[in-house]
């Protein structure tokens, strides 16, 4: 059966007694046959004892239809195999925090490139929150991305796949950008968005949040586009990996 969380972010509601304090990506170098040994930072801030358990799970990228985290699939750059943690599960007293150690031990016949995985932190019982004659319960979960890039970097090629217009809810434009990563290194990419008018003059730049690429996936920027009046504009969107350019050209017509 298929798994599908939506985890990083947590609802406003929800409070989380244990939360994490260094960070949800971890990155690092190494080589095959080495070994790498990382740590989660975790500390109980509420007032009574509670539990976490720590599982792993792989962050599955599909073209065209976004990513999500399974604990069932697999995938040919998953590092989960030789991810191994020294405690599954936990209890933490009031304000107590404590180093969850894990160890990547990787083979020898491995080829370059970057592997990844996702450790899964879930504190205990869920909260459960009451707004009048309504109960909700909130259970807090925390993917923590593991990534290691194994040889020398080589600057990957970003190929757009798909490029897209739609109205938002302000009655501006969210220009969608599907990239596709078709090296062997992943690469956080920041991508943007120049408009022009009729006479080629520079009369806006858009970004979007900054997104890693991993190899021979893709991801997905929203670029808004707010504040033209009605008429025809040429748009450059430029992706930059901090060593290479992309760029592509859309046309956009506000009516």
């Amino acid at each position: 059966m298929k798994k599908y969380f939506l985890i990083i972010f947590l609802p406003i509601n929800t409070y989380a007694q244990i939360v994490i304090t260094n960070g949800l990506s971890h990155v690092y170098q190494s080589s095959p046959n080495g070994q790498i040994v990382g740590q989660i930072k975790l500390k109980n801030i509420g007032k009574t004892p509670q539990a976490f358990t720590s599982s792993k799970y792989n962050i599955m990228f599909i073209c065209g239809s976004g990513a999500f985290f399974s604990d069932t699939q697999n995938h040919d750059r998953s590092l989960n195999e030789w991810l191994e943690f020294d405690v599954d599960e936990k209890t933490l007293n009031p304000k107590e925090e404590f180093n969850l150690t894990y160890r990547i031990n990787l083979p020898n016949n491995i080829t370059s490139g970057t592997y990844w995985g996702a450790a899964m932190v879930e504190p205990g019982d869920p909260i459960v929150s009451s707004d009048r004659d309504l109960k909700v319960q909130n259970k807090a979960r925390y993917a923590i991305q593991i990534i290691v890039d194994l040889g020398s970097f080589e600057s990957p090629k970003l190929v757009y796949r798909n490029v897209s217009l739609t109205k938002n809810n302000s009655n501006g434009r969210i220009v969608k950008v599907e990239l596709e990563n078709t090296g062997f290194f992943a690469v956080p990419v920041k991508v943007q968005l120049e408009v022009y008018d009729s006479k080629g003059t520079k009369i806006q730049v858009a970004k979007a949040e900054s997104k890693r690429i991993y190899p021979t996936r893709c991801n997905t920027y929203d670029i808004e586009v707010k504040n033209l009046p009605p008429g025809k504009y040429d748009g450059v969107i430029i992706s930059d990996t901090g060593k290479k350019i992309f760029g592509s050209n859309i046309s956009i017509k506000i009516e």
